[in-house]
């Protein structure tokens, strides 16, 4: 097999990662936005303390197994990226560049903190506010 099929063949790859590291963000947006509207949309959800606390629990449950999918994906990502980028330069093709896993780590767990934040905080407002109405 000469280089220039494997270029293509891990260009391939790379394509069919990248996919599936979009679909793992996807979910993530998805989910999150999905938690925080619910949380902050709906009163039901914020009748005690206890239902805010239990949905941010199954919230943080769902991220701990979105990100280890997502980094491992990522990691994969950058491996094809280099390779890739190893096999191009023969060819004077541009180069693939990928964000690090460690940059990848930071913001997911900044949007993490962010959309917990968030949902606690306007939880606890509102149930002060209720406390406050009724006394």
């Amino acid at each position: 097999m000469d280089n220039s099929v494997n270029l293509v063949e891990i260009f391939q790859m790379f394509q069919a990662q990248y996919s599936q590291v979009d679909k793992l963000w996807n979910y993530f947006g998805v989910v999150s936005l999905a938690v925080a509207g619910f949380t902050i949309g709906n009163e039901k959800a914020t009748r005690t303390i206890k239902e805010p606390i239990a949905i941010v629990i199954g919230y943080l449950a769902f991220c701990v197994g979105n990100y280890t999918a997502l980094i491992y994906s990522h990691k994969f990502l950058v491996v094809l990226a280099n390779r890739y980028n190893e096999k191009a330069c023969s060819y004077s093709l541009n180069h693939l560049k990928v964000i690090t896993v460690e940059r990848v780590s930071v913001f997911y767990i900044l949007v993490v903190i962010t959309f917990t934040l968030t949902i606690l905080v306007v939880s606890y407002s509102r149930l002060k506010l209720k406390q406050h109405d009724k006394g």
